[in-house]
């Protein structure tokens, strides 16, 4: 006969397949990269760099360089910035110098205009080419030439700040300086303005449709000037936030992002440090970090900050404390009073959904391997039993057929008659013994 084998196969299958997942699971955290430190903003407060432009003149394509930077009448004289401080109804004159770098002739149209705070950068920027000055750029006038739009309504701003200003022709190498004159007005507000002086390029170039677009590019000095009156330093921080991100390493940790905007709600000139300190539940410390600063933040501007903060271990609650100090900004301004530290509070889950998958996985390969196991013994219980009766039933076959042919030869099957006259008390044998004989006898 053939014995039954139990078979295990889903057991097998199902440890074949974890082995897989957790060798995957193993060769993405070997291979996950650690998220690298970034922070904006820069805030720098570098003078404006030469720009560049492939594609002036369309007959030439070589490049143009080119920077603007304060001077004297006889050429540059070392200032990064112009940076005044004048009572309302005053005049300030002096001088910029224009430098064309490339060797190749360029034009340049050279004006001044408003100046703010960049959203993004918290840098210094201007205002957009399409948008005429309302403030320092609009009291500031290049080599007797207006900045400031006509009071004309029937002209829309980008009709009106195309021609503000002058063109300047360049010679490779030349440069010229420029007189400019800012007439403050008597009912100037107090505090600080800003404005840029700014020498812009055009040129030609293809967009992704191929149509021909002119392109504007602006390089420009900026200009401070503080007007005299009561002052009122004021920031505000909103819009604290703190988000985690997580790793497919599932040991390893995660990185913060982080995010708030500074804005001058008063009329001078800022700049400030950030600083954050990220914990866990219970207090946990997880880590501090010095953010980069808002380098002069001006009076209605506004900066977003965020950074990105490495090596935050994923402990379920992640809590930032921000804290913004202000500072004095450049110039002659950095002596100002400041006001108070500003502080805010955020908090994001940080759940290491990973490290909970593969340990689902585990908990998981384990209990199903107990419950096939379990399984596997009871059927190879019930198997085995099976065999034991097969056997048992075939064994009990072989006896009962040997028995009646071995009886046949030798005696006799008893009849019913001898069978009834048989006493119940003795033993079954010796029963059939006797009522063999008894018939025998009386058969004699």
């Amino acid at each position: 006969m053939t014995t039954p084998v139990p078979r295990p196969t889903r057991f097998v299958a199902l440890a074949l397949t974890t082995a897989t997942l957790l060798a995957c699971l193993s060769a993405t955290a070997s291979a996950a990269d650690t998220p690298e430190p970034t922070a904006t903003p820069s805030g720098s407060t570098e003078p404006a760099a030469p720009a560049s432009s492939a594609d002036g003149d369309p007959s030439d394509d070589r490049e143009v360089t080119w920077s603007v930077r304060p001077a004297t009448e006889a050429g540059p004289d070392g200032r990064h910035v112009f940076d005044y401080q004048v009572g309302p109804g005053d005049t300030i004159t002096d001088w910029m110098a224009v430098t064309n770098y490339s060797e190749r002739p360029a034009t340049f149209q050279v004006y001044a205009t408003d100046a703010t705070t960049d959203y993004d950068t918290a840098a210094f920027t201007l205002i957009g080419a399409d948008q005429g000055p309302s403030d320092l750029g609009a009291w500031t006038a290049v080599d007797a030439t207006t900045s400031a739009c006509a009071d004309d309504p029937a002209l829309g701003a980008a009709d009106c700040a195309s021609p503000v200003g002058f063109e300047v022709a360049l010679d490779p190498g030349e440069t010229r300086q420029f007189p400019f004159t800012t007439a403050i007005p008597r009912d100037a507000a107090p505090g600080d303005h800003a404005a840029g002086l700014v020498a812009s390029f055009q040129s030609e170039g293809v967009n992704n449709q191929g149509a021909t677009v002119k392109m504007a590019q602006r390089v420009g000095a900026r200009l401070y000037v503080r007007v005299d009156g009561p002052l009122t330093p004021a920031i505000t921080m909103s819009g604290a936030v703190i988000s985690y991100l997580g790793t497919w390493n599932p040991f390893g940790r995660g990185a913060a992002r982080i995010g708030f905007d500074v804005t001058d709600i008063g009329n001078t000139r800022l700049s400030a440090e950030a600083r954050i300190r990220l914990t866990g539940p219970f207090g946990i410390h997880l880590g501090d970090a010095t953010l980069e600063p808002v380098n002069n933040l001006m009076p209605g501007g506004t900066a977003h900050v965020t950074a990105d903060l490495p090596g935050i271990a994923p402990l379920f609650l992640l809590f930032g404390r921000f804290e913004v100090t202000p500072v004095g900004a450049d110039g002659m301004v950095s002596t100002d009073e400041l006001p108070g530290v500003l502080t805010a509070d955020a908090s994001v889950l940080a759940i290491p959904w990973t490290a909970l998958a593969l340990i689902a996985l585990v908990v998981g390969g384990g209990i199903g391997t107990i419950a096939l196991r379990r399984r596997f013994r009871r059927r190879w219980a019930e198997d085995m039993q099976a065999l034991e009766d097969e056997l048992r039933h075939e064994n009990g076959d072989a006896d009962d057929a040997e028995y009646p042919a071995t009886r046949s030869a030798h005696h006799p099957a008893p009849t019913d008659r001898a069978l009834a006259g048989t006493s119940s008390s003795a033993p079954e044998a010796y029963r059939g013994s006797s009522s063999v004989y008894g018939v025998e006898d009386v058969a004699r």
